[in-house]
């Protein structure tokens, strides 16, 4: 089958696992997802099946929505309230006003170091393969764009409403404002509440797959970022030929009548050449 689905992944499965149950249950082989939740953690996931998998590249990554839940005097290896204690003590007192005037100073462009217990690769070796064996490596710091961050405090504790690019680690946001106040901090919970426009309460759960699945168009899950035109020569476009156009964008996804046919890239020649066919 051909289908885009919103899931609300539960706590307490991978991403990996949510996918493979969304398959069995739809019986359709291929399958992908855009963006890999923490196991502990739950919310919005959009997986694509068949043909629809040639989106995954050009699908929304970024303005990812989050609300965390966070404690201070604590610190892990893994940076949430999970993992092995590292240290273990009496918070320090902070005010409201102290703990957001230090996430303010994380907003706009800036970069991180991501985790040692994250799937990112380095030199073809996933770093939370590293970490269990109890190995630390030099990270290098990623750019990650910090458009919210909303802290409040209830009798339960801390919370963090954000909203951030794509890459970027809740937990590690955490753990860095907790150094920001001078303290330590883990992340305690977390739910991916939206990505751009797409709400997780559109999703559907695993419950709901067999009587309510939720299915989207999958023009609605493209990356609003990349430019879509209505394609200049039809025929061109479907069998691939590379085209030329006054246009300055390095992608562009070409439609026709609202269905997207391929994604172009611009190259040196100053033509666009089709990088990928979607029908």
């Amino acid at each position: 089958m051909d289908a885009v689905l919103l899931l609300h992944k539960p706590s307490g499965m991978t991403s990996f696992d949510a996918v493979n149950r969304c398959r069995r249950v739809l019986h359709e082989k291929k399958a992908g997802h855009t963006g890999t939740l923490d196991p502990n953690a739950s919310g919005l996931m959009i997986i694509l099946f068949g043909r629809y998998t040639k989106f995954l590249p050009y699908c929304v990554k970024n303005h990812k929505h989050y609300e965390a839940g966070f404690c201070f005097g604590i610190d892990t290896d893994t940076q949430d309230i999970w993992g092995n204690r590292i240290t273990d003590r009496e918070p320090h007192p902070h005010t409201l006003e102290e703990v957001q005037a230090a996430a303010d100073s994380f907003l706009g462009e800036g970069t991180q170091v991501p985790p040692m217990y994250s799937a990112i690769k380095v030199n073809g070796r996933k770093l939370y393969d590293l970490a269990r064996k109890g190995e630390t490596i030099e990270r290098e710091p990623r750019p990650v764009t910090i458009d919210r961050m909303d802290v409040t405090q209830d009798p339960d504790g801390w919370k963090l409403s954000a909203t951030v690019s794509g890459g970027t680690y809740i937990r590690t946001l955490i753990h860095d404002l907790g150094i920001k106040v001078n303290d330590c901090a883990v992340m305690t919970s977390l739910v991916r509440t939206g990505i751009e426009t797409i709400s997780l309460s559109e999703a559907c759960t695993l419950e709901q797959l067999q009587t309510r699945p939720a299915f989207v168009p999958a023009e609605r899950v493209l990356d609003p970022s990349i430019p879509r035109m209505e394609a200049p020569d039809y025929d061109a476009v479907i069998h691939g030929r590379s085209i030329s156009m006054d246009c300055d964008a390095p992608l562009v996804l070409f439609e026709k009548e609202g269905q997207v046919l391929a994604a172009y890239t611009k190259r040196e020649d100053d033509r666009y050449h089709c990088q990928r066919g979607l029908l």
